[in-house]
């Protein structure tokens, strides 16, 4: 085993979004940094980009722009490098497609040598001295190497949530929305396929095989427990529930008090794009418009997957409730196709310095203001792993900058980037000024 003597100001554990942008915002700091990544390079849910996908957060809430409008690394100079600024402006839409989102994040990342993908870390173990001994696995070279740090900065992101009632099945027909495109290609024409989930991602896969329906000649089903297929809510004063405003006086309400309004906000950030249901709805109307028969299409409200049983060969028998008639009943599909969600994981490597981080009373990450959730508040950070401290914007891609950016100002002890003390026009507590 190799050793680097020198103590680093910090070590960043996954290269996704949020730890790449933490990357973005220091490589002009004097932070002597680096970043781990275990897969081969940067590649934002391969599975999920669907042609012309967008996203649901507008193009300034990319790695940096909201903190640092000058940085090289913002999407506006992505697309200026790219000779595409003026095209961009013509089209005049402040959404940005998935496919070129993760191309500017590669773009990003190309320029950050601090970044070391096929890197996964093994270890972690604390020293006395004052600083983390990381073991780092090459799984190009086959070697592995320890770093010192002082601090730590984890981004390693989430898991797919898979339902209990599917553990056992083929993972050839019922797979997790993540997997969709690799295994678009492979659903047989004539098949019946269910979409479980009525988030952004459900609506997204329903509409491209909506659009592939009269050549495969699929049958579509679209189930979910959800009461409804709900809209993203994004009027502008609902907006401020993503400011640093709310997140702040999120943060200072007592831990049972969050939990509730967490369960409550599932439309802020779980909801569908206005403009994508409108779609799918159009394009119900036109195949509709001249057919003699029925579509070859359910679309299902008010419906929780029970149970799953069959095989690839013969299908699967699903096992469904219809929440508010409380009555089962049973559909076939030959596949099924899990929008359900992530859920965070911690990194198994954490272990090793468990003694050294606080935890709330479900044994959960008790994460400080500052975004760390070590016992002395300043050595180990967490990148969107924070939901039931910091609320809702913890996923959100425009809530990285801010996050980011506020560590960093941490770990250097003064304000290199200066963040806005107030953007909401609402106040969220009861103000100070009566």
């Amino acid at each position: 085993m190799n050793h680097a003597n020198n103590i680093l100001d910090v070590i960043g554990i996954g290269i996704g979004p949020f730890n790449l942008g933490f990357a973005a915002l220091s490589h002009h700091q004097s932070l002597k940094a680096l970043f781990f990544e275990q897969a081969p390079s940067f590649n934002w849910h391969p599975g999920l980009l669907i042609e012309r996908s967008t996203l649901q957060v507008p193009f300034l809430a990319d790695l940096v722009s909201s903190v640092d409008p000058t940085s090289p690394f913002s999407f506006t100079n992505y697309l200026k490098k790219k000779k595409m600024l003026f095209r961009f402006c013509i089209k005049e839409t402040f959404y940005v497609t998935r496919k070129e989102y993760n191309d500017y994040c590669r773009w990003v990342s190309d320029q950050l040598p601090e970044l070391r993908f096929s890197h996964l870390v093994s270890g972690i173990e604390y020293h006395s001295e004052g600083y983390y001994e990381v073991s780092v696995h090459d799984l190009i070279n086959r070697s592995t190497k320890t770093y010192r740090t002082k601090r730590l900065v984890v981004g390693t992101g989430t898991t797919a949530l898979m339902p209990s009632c599917t553990e056992e099945c083929s993972r050839e027909r019922v797979f997790h929305s993540s997997q969709y495109l690799y295994r678009k290609n492979y659903l047989k024409p004539g098949s019946s396929i269910s979409i479980i989930g009525s988030g952004q991602s459900a609506a997204e896969m329903f509409q491209d095989l909506l659009q592939l329906m009269d050549e495969k000649e699929f049958r579509l089903n679209w189930i979910t427990a959800a009461e409804r297929f709900f809209p993203m809510e994004n009027s502008k004063l609902t907006f401020e529930h993503t400011s640093p405003d709310y997140l702040s006086y999120f943060h200072g309400l007592p831990e049972r008090k969050r939990s509730q309004i967490i369960s409550r906000q599932e439309i802020l950030y779980k909801g569908i794009n206005q403009e994508l249901i409108d779609e799918i709805y159009n394009e119900l109307y036109h195949k509709d418009l001249y057919k003699k028969e029925p579509l070859p299409i359910k679309i299902l409200p008010n419906v929780l997957l029970k149970s799953l049983t069959g095989n690839k060969w013969t299908g699967f028998e699903m096992g469904l409730q219809h929440t508010q008639l409380e009555k089962d009943f049973k559909m076939h599909s030959d596949y099924v196709i899990l929008a359900t969600g992530y859920r965070h994981q911690e990194p198994a490597f954490l272990k090793f310095v468990n003694e050294r981080i606080n935890r709330d009373e479900s044994g959960g990450f008790k994460v400080a203001g500052n975004f760390s959730i070590d016992k002395n508040e300043g050595e180990i950070y967490v990148l969107n792993a924070e939901l039931s401290s910091h609320g809702i914007l913890t996923s959100d891609l425009g809530m990285g900058p801010y996050r980011n950016a506020k560590i960093i100002n941490h770990i250097l002890g003064k304000e290199v980037f200066e963040l806005e003390d107030r953007i909401a026009f609402q106040d969220f507590g009861i103000p100070l000024d009566l």
